[in-house]
């Protein structure tokens, strides 16, 4: 390995920089003979506090079991799209080039223009990507015009549900909800009846915080999708009668909206929600403000754990199904995190494009799956005398295998685990339950250019709209009002795009 070295970030970004593993980011790293180490150059995000570490023991174990060199530029998240957008308009591109959204218009550009691989005829050749890379919902919802250009990253598609504090439900002897209403009179018993005891009103029921990347009809409130989905709307958007329909222009999308404005009359809600960062929700549930939050249900460990540092004494347990009108129901997520891309600058022959489907293949076997979950023996974990694995060092688990979860495209994340402990399967057992009632949003794979194009501004107003009726700024009337200026402004042509789009593929 090579001296760590740091790259700026993207072009007028001064303070963001990116770090490589190796010699950087360079097109002109080539693949290697049959039997020789192949290097490998790839750009790719990191949301840990600091960039995998270029003497990292997780990553010469990579390299080790696969042959080959990585060459890996880190880039902070928060820079990273506007660093793969240069990248792309410079043509200065690794072999690999993991992208967050397939579905961004400068990416669904390129895809169609030929810059990238087309790689879905090739997974049924690997035995680990035919198994872990080949949902055939994910692969849709990742398709641009039928064609699958990247091996995604594979996310559980149910993983959202609500983390509360179990020791406050026992000292007021209730019990775990299970209905929109028992939902309901747990975050009001939160709120007034002194749930940790201190003898003073100084908790509220539920935290919120503004989520505006969370997609159409989603965005402004982190935990909407989620009520929403208990009250039977549909995941961002339906078909009716033939037609494509938003989720916020449903009736139970308004229903979820006055459960939401009566939690903030009542002020059993954190009043000052829409001004709450997304993430931020988590810190006054630690603090003992809050007892409830909507979040991904393996909060149970990392807010666990968290939430332990805090108050050792508190107990952090999560739901998921609350029944409805509807029954139980649950959203859907896209299934994935992110995509890799193989640009054809930089990888020149299909010889070499399945040289890097190879390695991927490889970081997914059942050997590699176990590292993941485990990192090293000896270093991150020890067995017992029945084989049984434990974590021994946390700290360096957490710096040194979590980081590098961003390469793998299945990590394990719903395998059971015997020794991962109770708590941890309880979260793989629910999120793999779930996915029999997860709703999905059959707009998912479909391309509108006018969403493309206008789409940010379009969720702006609805999700305006969102926080002022449920602080009671607007009423229905007004709410409405500002549904028809999303129509006018170019609502009305997404929907008709959809609906043609949908009547296609026959639905």
């Amino acid at each position: 390995m090579g001296k760590q070295r740091y790259k700026l970030a993207m072009a007028g970004l001064a303070a963001s920089l990116a770090v490589s593993m190796l010699v950087g980011c360079s097109s002109n790293s080539g693949t290697s003979g049959a039997g020789d180490v192949l290097h490998i150059t790839m750009m790719n995000q990191y949301s840990s506090p600091e960039p995998p570490r270029a003497d990292n023991p997780f990553v010469k174990k990579i390299e080790e079991y696969t042959n080959t060199k990585l060459d890996i530029t880190w880039i902070p998240g928060s820079a990273y799209n506007d660093k793969v957008n240069v990248s792309i308009a410079s043509n200065d591109l690794p072999q690999v080039l993991m992208v967050q959204d397939p579905k961004s218009s400068s990416i669904i550009n390129a895809q169609r223009s030929g810059m990238f691989w087309e790689v879905g005829p090739y997974l049924k050749d690997y035995p680990n990507l035919s198994k872990y890379n080949a949902n055939p919902l994910v692969l849709n919802n990742i398709s641009v015009d039928g064609k699958v250009y990247g091996l995604y990253r594979a996310r559980a598609l149910a993983r959202q549900g609500i983390a509360f504090r179990q020791d406050w439900l026992d000292n007021l002897g209730l019990k775990q909800p299970q209905t929109i209403d028992e939902l309901y009179n747990v975050i009001k018993a939160f709120t007034l009846d002194d749930p940790d005891k201190n003898g003073m009103k100084d908790t509220f029921g539920l935290v919120e915080a503004e989520d505006s990347n969370s997609g159409m009809g989603a965005a402004g409130l982190s935990g909407f999708r989620t009520i929403a989905s208990f009250f039977g709307a549909p995941n961002q958007w339906e078909v009716r009668d033939g037609q494509a329909v938003p989720e916020f222009m449903t009736e139970e999308n308004m229903e979820a909206l006055k459960f939401y404005k009566r939690l903030y009359d009542e002020k059993l809600l954190n009043q000052d929600f829409a001004a709450t960062k997304a993430g931020k929700q988590g810190e006054q549930f630690y603090q003992g403000k809050a007892g409830m939050m909507f979040t991904t249900l393996d909060f149970i460990i990392t807010g666990g754990n968290e939430m332990k540092k805090a108050n050792p004494d508190a107990k952090v347990d999560i739901v998921s199904r609350i029944k409805g009108p509807k029954g139980e129901r649950v959203f859907a997520t896209t299934g994935y995190f992110g995509v890799f891309l193989f640009p054809k600058a930089t990888v020149k022959t299909e010889a070499e494009l399945k040289q890097l489907l190879a390695f991927f293949d490889k970081i997914v076997d059942d050997e590699m799956i176990f590292n993941w979950t485990w990192g090293i023996e000896g270093v991150h974990h020890t067995k017992d005398s029945t084989g049984e694995p434990t974590i021994s060092d946390q700290t360096a688990y957490s710096n040194e295998v979590s980081p590098l979860k961003q390469l793998p495209t299945y990590d394990g994340a719903l395998m059971i685990w015997k020794g991962k402990g109770e708590a941890d399967n309880k979260f793989r057992t629910m999120m793999k339950d779930n996915e029999a009632i997860a709703v999905t949003n059959p707009a998912e794979p479909l391309i509108s250019q006018t969403a493309v194009e206008k789409g940010t501004e379009l969720n702006k107003i609805i999700t305006d709209a969102r926080v002022k009726f449920i602080t009671g700024a607007i009423d229905e009337a007004g709410y409405n009002k500002e549904i028809e200026r999303w129509r006018t402004q170019g609502g009305e042509q997404i929907i008709r795009d959809y609906t043609e789009l949908l009547a296609k593929q026959g639905n």
